[in-house]
């Protein structure tokens, strides 16, 4: 497994960087990031050896999540989130690309609306197989179902 970034926190800082955001955007917008850079850097589904980093998401009720992220901003509730302190990112290409596309495609939506997207998405349904819709679930998303979501999202892009 080739992981291009160690710290899905690095991730979640350049997030911050570009635009305050709460909470659930920022798990979206890893969540996109990570389903983007799954489907730009691996050729199938049967064959995913590129990850943007090694964190998994679980299929909570409001979308996709990475606990370690959720733990560190859980008791900012609904608040905006910013880091003010200036940062330089040593990311590569592949890496600055699936950034870019993430916000390019996701980055004008509100939180609100980026759950409703993940949640019509099949990685999420998939996950959520047999669960009401308030029911707590650690319930991890697959990555073959990521790769095929994403990697039709950019097909339809291009088109």
């Amino acid at each position: 497994m080739n992981v291009a970034i160690n710290d899905i926190y690095e991730i979640a800082k350049w997030f911050l960087h570009t635009e305050p955001m709460t909470h659930k955007k920022l798990q979206k917008l890893l969540y996109f990031s990570y389903g983007i850079y799954l489907a730009q850097n691996n050729s199938d589904s049967n064959n995913l050896n590129n990850f943007l980093f090694k964190n998994k998401f679980e299929a909570w009720v409001h979308g996709p999540v990475d606990p370690k992220i959720y733990s560190l901003y859980k008791n900012n509730g609904v608040n905006l989130l910013s880091i003010e302190s200036v940062e330089k990112f040593n990311f590569n290409q592949e890496v600055m690309n699936a950034l870019n596309k993430t916000i390019e495609i996701y980055g004008k939506y509100s939180a609100d609306e980026l759950e409703n997207i993940s949640h019509s998405q099949q990685p999420w349904i998939n996950a959520r197989k047999g669960l009401s819709p308030i029911d707590a679930s650690n319930n991890l998303l697959k990555d073959e179902d990521i790769f095929v979501t994403f990697k039709e999202i950019l097909f339809n892009e291009s088109v």
